[in-house]
């Protein structure tokens, strides 16, 4: 009976120990994501494809695993709002000026705005096959809320292209590899760009 009772009291006491081996981790994994800088995703799809959902997915998903340790992504939809209510519809197309006025309250450390321009579709056939050829053009800025300077700024054209002997390709399976091309020059570019980038909070909190 001792014996039960003893081994009891050890299974308690090594939960315990594991519970708060978790909270530890948990607040250190807390405190980490506090540290990171914050970096608010303005993201806007003028595909106007049949699958855009799909296309918005598979944007949000590669980004949440780009800034996984490097950032904490937030939702740009308020900024992207203001700069509708400014008449400008199209963020690659707002200047950095208008950019850093509509965050200039906000504690995003940076702002990274990518978009989605309608993609170009070519049909190609050869004796043997037909094909499509897909380009994608995404137009990408980088801006350090900060400094106010630009941390990229530019265009990303990219082709996806796939071919068959039998029946006929659809444009969504050939444009999802345009935007695999586009993350591959994405990643070798964009992410490095943010690495001076500091977490400093909101213009109030430094005060």
């Amino acid at each position: 009976m001792k014996k039960v009772c003893l081994v009891f009291v050890l299974m308690m006491i090594l939960g315990m120990g594991t519970v708060w081996a978790s909270e530890d981790a948990g607040k250190a994994s807390q405190e980490q994501s506090s540290k990171l800088p914050r970096v608010a995703f303005l993201y806007v799809n003028n595909a106007k494809t049949d699958y855009d959902a799909e296309i918005d997915a598979k944007i949000l998903e590669h980004m949440k695993k780009v800034a996984a340790g490097r950032w904490t992504l937030v939702a740009g939809d308020a900024y992207k709002d203001k700069l509708a209510s400014m008449g400008i519809q199209s963020v690659t197309m707002a200047e950095r000026a208008d950019i850093l006025a509509v965050a200039k309250d906000s504690d995003a450390d940076a702002l990274l705005v990518v978009e989605i321009e309608p993609f170009t579709v070519r049909d190609v056939m050869t004796f043997f096959t037909v094909g499509k050829k897909v380009t994608a053009s995404i137009p990408v800025k980088a801006i350090d809320r900060h400094t106010g300077l630009y941390l990229y700024n530019g265009k990303f054209v990219e082709m996806g292209q796939d071919n068959t002997m039998i029946g006929a390709l659809g444009n969504k399976s050939v444009s999802m590899k345009a935007l695999d091309q586009f993350f591959s020059k994405f990643d070798a570019v964009v992410p490095e760009k943010f690495a001076n980038v500091k977490r400093l909070g909101t213009p109030a909190e430094n005060k």
